[in-house]
């Protein structure tokens, strides 16, 4: 709507940014126009490659990323996580397992740095701090392929066909519905405030400096347009020609000099502050990190921490940064999570939301306002908890049972994110609690071992029955040989969390049976033993080297948008030495993150 009436931006125009005027990301460095930084003959992203892919599951990928809640017997098979170190459960010995992510940094280098499409979270976040708006069009986006345990895989990332309509739509109706006149801040039918307008903002959008051609070309679209309208639609045009464009919708690097590394070069300055703001962010640079990157501070790492911890300390870090614990820990899974009404009458809607809030707070609490520790967040003696949840937990209610208060739990039954009834019920099936899905998730996300898909053929769990508990039942099955390989890595885990049912309620008994809540660690590097329990569990998992180790090379992946790789092994080390000497500080972590090479450093995949 402008000035009262409805006005359409030629779709024309908006697809000039993704299918036509932009041409080849960063074209314009490739004539040499001074100060551009994007590389040469890097063309845009093909579009339809996977036009598929998103009828493949609700999720547009694989069911079941790895440690997405594991697969009970009978569930139905997960699709093929491409790209997960894999090992098949005969190579599991000890030995093996002992030696997983023990890592050693014998000479420097740097792995591949593959082309990064905005998530639909970054595209969100993009268009608010550069257009003023709250649009929230990433969520009807068709769903980013998950590959692992997070949604900014980069073998991931392909265009469909039908993103691409969702791209040029959006663009459109965001560059109809911005307000204009607060965005430029003068008259577009001046040539003067046009062009400087055009300029800053599309910069900031490609998050690098424009080369000539490409002001030109968006110039001419401004006064084509102009010409058949007004300046208003013309500028409008222009906009949603560059929210479309691929300069926008993807991060282009490789234009830095070479590095120390043969073969790979330095991020330049514009291309770092991209990444920061990306990583710190999941949004577009500001103008304080803009002048660093232009008079090239940024590239001193004493001005890049000082950055960093500028940002951290924004109120735009905390959603962002929410983002990797909330994929780190299969938090997503809860809203699709189903529940038997009759064996859980207490799970409805409010339940739900109720336990992704007490999540939500306690991880933001820890991170921002307790001391930042993997410690705390695994083990603290209170959590966040409003009516509905009290009463789940057996704690006295807050005295407006809507409100979220912080209160001490019973340290004998729960201690820390383990026990948060928002896992416990995500990480069970629909009618019970499943101590293989759960310990999974402790394998898998706070250990760093993969595990392999189950076969094709594995059998069902045997039926419930009066007097014979989830783990009685669970012995039976892995008695068969197909089954207990894995079993050995992951039953032993999720045990000790038996005393909370399918919806994190406590519980002492299972089926009539008394709950056997001990456990036995194995084929870890440092914890291997017996415990009882998930306070004993937490605690344990707390102490261990694997874990303190886990939670820096699941920040490098996701930073990356890739496993890591052998070249980036001294990356890596210093990564978790870093976060050891700090006595495992997560803010910290996230500082001495964008110091490693692998960070700072740009390789073209092979």
């Amino acid at each position: 709507m402008v000035n009262g009436v409805t006005a359409r931006i030629p779709i024309a125009v908006v697809a000039c940014g993704l299918l036509a005027c932009a041409g080849r990301v960063g074209e314009g460095n490739s004539r040499g126009a001074p100060g551009a930084e994007s590389p040469p003959d890097l063309a845009a992203p093909p579009l339809g490659r996977n036009a598929e892919s998103y009828r493949e599951s609700p999720r547009g990928g694989s069911e079941d990323p790895a440690g997405s809640g594991g697969t009970d017997p009978g569930d139905p098979r997960p699709g093929d996580a491409k790209g997960q170190d894999v090992m098949a459960p005969d190579a599991m010995d000890q030995g093996t397992q002992a030696r997983i992510n023990t890592v050693t940094c014998d000479q420097r280098d740097v792995g591949p740095t593959p082309l990064r499409r905005l998530t639909h979270r970054e595209y969100d976040y993009s268009v608010r701090d550069l257009l003023g708006v709250e649009p929230g069009l990433g969520a009807s986006f068709a769903p980013d392929t998950q590959v692992g345990l997070f949604d900014n895989t980069t073998s991931a990332q392909t265009v469909s066909v039908l993103l691409a309509d969702q791209y040029l739509d959006a663009a459109e109706q965001l560059a109809t519905v911005v307000d204009l006149d607060g965005l430029l801040g003068c008259d577009p039918s001046d040539d003067g405030c046009a062009r400087g307008f055009i300029a800053r903002f599309t910069a900031r959008a490609y998050r690098r400096p424009l080369a000539a051609p490409e002001l030109e070309r968006l110039w001419s679209l401004f006064g084509a347009q102009r010409s058949s309208s007004n300046a208003q639609m013309a500028m409008r045009g222009v906009i949603a020609a560059v929210l479309s464009s691929p300069d926008f919708l993807f991060r282009a690097e490789g234009a830095g000099p070479p590095s120390d590394f043969p073969g790979a070069r330095k991020l330049t300055p514009h291309e770092l502050a991209a990444r920061l703001s990306s990583l710190l962010w999941a949004s577009v640079p500001d103008d304080e990190l803009i002048s660093a990157a232009e008079d090239g501070s940024l590239s001193n790492p004493s001005e890049l921490e000082r950055q960093t911890r500028r940002m951290l300390a924004d109120s735009k870090a905390r959603p962002a940064t929410a983002d990797f614990y909330y994929q780190w820990f299969g938090l997503a899974l809860l809203e699709t999570t189903a529940k038997d009404p009759d064996v859980y009458p207490l799970f409805d809607e409010t339940l739900r939301a109720s336990m992704a809030e007490e999540t939500r707070r306690f991880i933001e609490h820890t991170l921002w306002d307790a001391d930042g520790r993997l410690e705390t967040l695994l083990t603290a003696s209170y959590s966040f908890v409003n009516g509905p949840l009290a009463t789940l937990y057996g704690l006295s209610a807050p005295s407006d049972p809507a409100e979220f208060q912080r209160t001490e739990l019973d340290v004998s039954e729960r201690r820390g994110l383990l026990s948060h009834a928002s896992l416990m019920a995500t990480f069970s099936s629909p009618t019970e609690s499943s101590p293989i899905k759960r310990g999974k998730w402790v394998r898998v996300r706070l250990l760093c071992q993969d595990l392999p898909d189950p076969p094709a053929d594995v059998p069902p769990l045997p039926e419930p029955e009066a007097g014979v508990s989830t783990r009685e039942r669970i012995a039976m099955h892995t008695n068969n040989p197909a089954c207990s390989g894995c079993h050995t890595m992951i039953d032993g885990l999720g045990f000790g969390l038996e005393h909370f049912d399918g919806i994190g309620a406590y519980r002492t008994h299972d089926h009539g049976a008394v709950v056997d809540a001990s456990g036995e660690i194995n084929l870890t590097r440092d914890i291997d033993g017996p415990y009882s329990g998930a306070p004993e569990l937490a605690g344990i998992l707390a102490s261990s080297t694997q874990v303190r180790d886990c939670a820096p090379t699941q920040w490098l992946r996701y930073a990356l948008g890739r496993r890591e790789e052998a070249e980036d092994a001294c990356s890596l080390v210093a990564l978790r030495e870093a976060f050891e000497a700090t006595d495992g500080d997560l803010r910290e972590l996230m500082v001495a993150l964008v110091q490693t090479d692998a960070f700072r450093t740009y390789r073209a995949p092979l």
